[in-house]
């Protein structure tokens, strides 16, 4: 796959099958949009190519205000196009002044001067531009001027719910990590290094391991206990994460987030791993002692090779 991240490093071309947006998730809406371009793209011999935006929007708008939180970072969305199969993707530095840019302006400056155009595959939700003042109307008036046709992929409903960034966010705050999962049609992950804790977990017979998010923009899940997939060095594992204060053990000032790897017993602090997210046991509670918590977590753990058994 081609990544520019610069326009001008794009050879204009007349045929080509584009997409705009965010992607935040490429989700399995968005795989409709990309599968769109592939089917357009390969019955026209069209080269495909989707353009995106590093930083999100959001980020650059709200000042990069703290509750700006994504599913994806953009090397992770670029993973996820090539996976798709698409064959070009340009990254366009999104900035105060290019956020000013208008629809028209966009359409006639970028896509029709410096890139080509001859088909634009767009969501059913799709605006754009300064403000959003650009929609699918707009586009329909963009076409005729510059002679592309427009594709509308219709929403795609998973449970009576059309899926969108937004409601799989919702459900991973809330700690819904398998509706979230089903939303975006792949397991959430995200990576993190392995810090030095406080070894609290040796002491009651669950060793565990400390983890930092590399992406400080990554949406994590609410507080609570998971059933994990782990990918260290090439080699897979699973185990059980809490998320959360630890009222049990500490004063509940900091908040954590530690792993119990089943079978597990290598020293791997300072390493990167990979954290996917397979099932939320319960919430996160406090324990009346350490032997309710030890008991407690012996269900939890039970639970999780009872549920990894059945998928497997």
């Amino acid at each position: 796959m081609n990544v520019y991240r610069n326009i001008d490093e794009i050879k204009r071309d007349d045929k080509s099958v584009i997409s705009v947006g965010t992607f935040d998730g490429v989700h399995r809406a968005h795989k409709q949009i990309i599968q769109k371009i592939l089917d357009l793209s390969r019955s026209s011999n069209a080269r495909s190519l989707i353009i995106t935006f590093d930083p999100h929007p959001q980020e650059v708008l709200r000042n990069k205000s703290p509750e700006i939180k994504l599913l994806t970072t953009t090397d992770e969305k670029l993973y996820l196009f090539e996976k798709s199969g698409i064959e070009n993707v340009l990254l366009i530095r999104f900035t105060l002044e290019f956020s000013k840019t208008t629809a028209r302006d966009f359409y006639e400056k970028y896509i029709y001067l410096k890139i080509g155009i001859s088909d634009l595959v767009i969501g059913y939700d799709h605006v754009f531009g300064r403000n959003r003042e650009g929609d699918f109307h707009t586009l329909e008036k963009l076409g005729e001027e510059f002679r592309f046709i427009i594709h509308r992929v219709g929403e795609i409903d998973i449970d009576g719910s059309a899926v969108s960034s937004t409601k799989i966010r919702k459900a991973l705050w809330s700690g819904d990590v398998e509706r979230a999962n089903s939303l975006l049609g792949y397991l959430y992950g995200f990576d993190c290094r392995v810090v030095e804790g406080d070894k609290r977990g040796k002491e009651l017979g669950f060793p565990t391991i400390n983890i930092v998010p590399l992406a400080e923009n990554k949406i994590m899940p609410g507080d609570g206990v998971y059933c994990v997939k782990l990918s260290l060095n090439n080699n897979k594992y699973y185990g059980m994460m809490n998320i959360g204060y630890r009222p049990t053990l500490t004063s509940g000032k900091q908040r954590v987030m530690e792993i119990n790897i089943f079978d597990f017993n290598k020293e791997i602090y300072g390493e990167n791993m990979r954290v996917s997210i397979l099932k939320k046991l319960r919430n996160e509670i406090k324990f009346g002692s350490k032997e309710e918590l030890i008991g407690q977590l012996n269900i939890d753990k039970e639970q999780s090779l009872k549920f990894l058994n059945t998928i497997k």
